[in-house]
């Protein structure tokens, strides 16, 4: 499944929307990550959350948890060595290798490969296309994705309010 994921600055957005391969819709990402009390939320297009992203505040080096609905918490942490820069998701045993400064990396199971993430800069701003292949690992590698991009690019100022325009016809109940 690929996910492509528009990071700019429009102000009639409010979120970074969440198209699949057909253009269309699946998911909203509200929040940011400049301040440790700050949160990324993975909702639907109805507004249902289905998971969040947000800093444990514990010890000098940040790390992250992501909470998704119906699943255990789940860690992002940083294995920094000489060598490589690598980074673990917990619990579901994912190393993420490749350059997340260039913005092209992937999630490996073992040696099996989950999921892959390309950034690309075009007019519009910052792309980033997930393909992923286990549908119940959208919402951890949808969130990993965003944090990672925040990391290296320009904040993203993503209010939670107000809902996204009529621009891709997304109503919220």
């Amino acid at each position: 499944m690929r996910y492509l994921l528009e990071l700019n600055q429009k102000q009639e957005y409010g979120q970074i929307p969440v198209a699949n391969e057909q253009g269309k819709i699946q998911y909203i990402i509200q929040g940011n990550l400049d301040n440790p009390n700050h949160t990324l939320y993975l909702k639907n297009t109805h507004g249902t959350e289905i998971g969040r992203l947000y800093t444990d505040g514990n010890g000098i080096i940040s790390s992250y948890t992501i909470d998704v609905v119906n699943h255990s918490l789940v860690k992002v942490k940083r294995l920094n060595s000489k060598v490589t820069n690598l980074f673990y998701v917990t619990r579901l045993n994912y190393l993420v290798s490749g350059s997340i400064k260039k913005g092209s990396y992937k999630f490996l199971s073992g040696i099996k490969k989950v999921a892959t993430v390309k950034t690309d800069v075009q007019k519009i701003g910052v792309v980033l296309t997930c393909n992923i292949l286990r549908p119940e690992d959208v919402p951890f590698i949808l969130l990993c994705a965003t944090l990672f991009t925040q990391w290296h690019t320009t904040p993203l100022r993503l209010p939670t309010f107000p809902p996204i325009g009529q621009k891709y016809n997304v109503k919220f109940n």
